[in-house]
């Protein structure tokens, strides 16, 4: 699975790291096999939250995925279970990968998962 923005180590897991309106600090899941009383599905979405203090938090990171395709690279937008779809806005690329313009400066395409290599870039951020 292609995983983009803040994320952390609480408790031994990974979970998503976000920010409510008043500066609190919340980790998100959708697994339920990581969760406890303490976190809440408050619009019954299967997403679970808990609010939590930074020194609770083990690690904190940004990750960030892209895809490499025929030396060029590539943002991956989604995935299923055969394709990733894939974007960029420079011409040159999307011309060589046979991408369409699906707007004024961005080119998109699915792609076969084994045409695609994903690099995942993981940098530490402090809270």
């Amino acid at each position: 699975m292609i995983k983009n923005g803040e994320f952390c180590i609480y408790n031994g897991n990974e979970y998503e790291l976000n920010e409510d309106n008043d500066g609190n600090l919340i980790i998100i899941t959708t697994n339920r096999a990581i969760i406890d009383a303490t976190f809440v599905d408050e619009y019954s979405s299967g997403v679970y939250s808990k609010v939590i203090s930074p020194n609770e938090i083990q690690e904190a990171y940004e990750r960030r995925a892209y895809g490499v395709i025929k030396d060029s690279r590539v943002n991956v937008e989604k995935e299923n279970e055969e394709y990733y779809f894939v974007g960029t806005a420079d011409c040159k690329v999307a011309e060589a990968l046979g991408l369409q313009r699906c707007d004024k400066y961005y080119y998109e395409g699915n792609f076969p998962k084994q045409d695609v290599e994903i690099i995942e870039e993981k940098e530490k951020i402090e809270l």
